[in-house]
């Protein structure tokens, strides 16, 4: 009796197939408000079918280049990354990553980036005859080049670059900079509390009652300075298990829980993108910020 429970127990093993792992590895610290958008998508991908194990994990550094080049050394990963992946080759091509080694497998969501100030209501407030001071999160970051193109209307402008968007703030609210360019997430405790003024937004449209900069005589190469979140993968990855993932995610993307992560950020749900329109989209992405990363400086 025994010995047929044994072999019953060995049959019953060897036919449950064991769940193969998928790394979702995150260009940036887990701590950020975008790492939710994938953290979430990860967890919902996972109660709705039985063939992955999606896993969440970071690897900040380098403007996302570490992350991207670990998914390219590594089976069973995906990139999760934003518009500093299209942005950094440009500025250092010899020490980052390479783009057309990937292609797109999901996009989440594209999040405004707003000019904020204590000091400032309007644009029609912001003095253009002294120095004015904008915080930003880094040369050669999305953020540095918001402000080079709020500095094509205000020459004036100083850009100071920070570690991240969060002390960019820290130093409008004290005083030390005149503005700063983050996202909503970031700065929505500070609206709300009559400590921070919005000036304008990125992107076309108006978000939470902010303008977009492009109405405000802002040049409209801002209208495609959204942040847009989304998943990456190589190109050897194989298609046919590329698109069953994807189409797990699009499955994951209709769940609440996911669409509720975008919110702290603003950012605008595009994770139902149709398959044909994905790799434009990223082809339009990879020349729209090659194209404003030209005659940039970061000294």
């Amino acid at each position: 009796m025994k010995k047929i429970i044994a072999i019953l127990l060995v049959s019953l093993a060897f036919g449950v197939k064991a769940k193969e792992n998928i790394v979702i590895v995150y260009s940036w610290t887990p701590a950020d408000a975008a790492a939710n958008f994938h953290r979430t998508l990860a967890d919902e991908a996972n109660k709705i079918q039985s063939r992955y194990n999606f896993i969440f994990d970071a690897k900040p550094g380098a403007g996302g280049s570490i992350a991207a080049n670990h998914v390219l050394n590594q089976n069973n990963t995906v990139l999760a990354t934003a518009s500093a992946f299209f942005i950094r080759p440009n500025f250092f091509p010899t020490e980052s990553h390479d783009i057309s080694r990937f292609k797109s497998l999901f996009p989440q969501c594209s999040a405004p980036a707003v000019i904020t100030s204590k000091k400032y209501r309007t644009w029609t407030e912001v003095p253009t005859n002294r120095p004015v001071t904008i915080g930003m999160s880094g040369l050669g970051t999305t953020t540095h080049l918001i402000a080079t193109q709020i500095a094509k209307k205000y020459p004036n402008l100083v850009i100071v670059p920070f570690k991240s968007t969060s002390e960019a703030i820290l130093s409008v609210l004290s005083d030390s900079t005149d503005m700063a360019v983050n996202f909503m997430g970031d700065s929505a405790q500070y609206v709300e509390t009559n400590k921070l003024n919005v000036l304008g937004a990125t992107g076309s449209k108006i978000v939470n009652g902010v303008r977009p900069l492009s109405s405000q005589g802002f040049t409209r190469d801002l209208d495609v300075m959204d942040v847009p979140a989304q998943l990456l993968v190589p190109v050897t990855f194989p298609e046919a298990k590329a698109q069953e993932i994807r189409n797990i995610f699009v499955q994951a993307g209709k769940r609440r829980a996911v669409l509720d992560s975008y919110k702290p950020d603003y950012c605008q749900s595009n994770n139902q993108m149709s398959d044909q329109d994905i790799q434009p989209w990223y082809a339009k992405q990879t020349a729209d910020w090659r194209r404003l990363t030209q005659g940039v400086n970061l000294k």
